[in-house]
């Protein structure tokens, strides 16, 4: 099965973080928006038993891994 993703984006000055649905929380540092994103992406994975993660976009389309769960 295939990981189910949570994307951090640079927004309005702070850090937006979605799902695969829909926009989520916004943040002013990029820390917190991980650890919120972590936290989603860990409940995910207690509640379904799919591996999550969590990108953060750092560029032109480039994305990096932060958290694995699973």
């Amino acid at each position: 099965m295939q990981r189910v993703l949570f994307t951090i984006t640079a927004s309005y000055n702070g850090w937006q973080v979605r799902d695969e649905l829909r926009n989520r929380d916004w943040f002013e540092q990029l820390e917190d928006a991980v650890a919120s994103a972590s936290t989603l992406a860990q409940a995910r994975y207690q509640l379904t038993g799919n591996s999550t993660g969590v990108l953060v976009e750092v560029g032109q389309g480039d994305t990096v891994m932060r958290v694995r769960h699973g």
